[in-house]
């Protein structure tokens, strides 16, 4: 059984899992990178956007730097889908956009 949370971020709702529990179907969304901190706190590490999710998590390619980023190796998944019969590309583009500019130090800066 796979462990979720629901959270909100930026005021949009995502569902999280862990990294290594993650088999996202090919669907378009905001991902967000968290590191969980012993307690359950927790900090964003990276944001992206993707037409297809599954893909892109499994072979991601600042990986390495979301394991750099989270002493803790509790890294999860967060997504907020954005189907491509309702947004665009660039409707997923600036909400990405929007997130990652309210962080600092997130791997793979723009």
């Amino acid at each position: 059984m796979t462990e979720t949370a629901n959270v909100t971020i930026d005021d949009y709702p995502f569902v999280c899992v862990p990294l290594f529990q993650s088999d996202f179907k090919e669907v378009a969304a905001i991902y967000v990178i968290i590191c969980v901190k012993s307690g359950g706190s927790w900090s964003i590490i990276d944001v992206g956007q993707s037409g297809q999710l599954g893909n892109r998590i499994d072979h991601h390619d600042r990986i390495k730097c979301w394991g750099e980023k989270c002493s803790t190796e509790n890294i999860w998944v967060c997504i907020h889908k954005m189907p491509s019969d309702k947004y665009t590309i660039e409707d997923r583009r600036r909400r990405e956009k929007e997130i990652r500019s309210k962080h600092t130090g997130l791997c793979g800066e723009r």
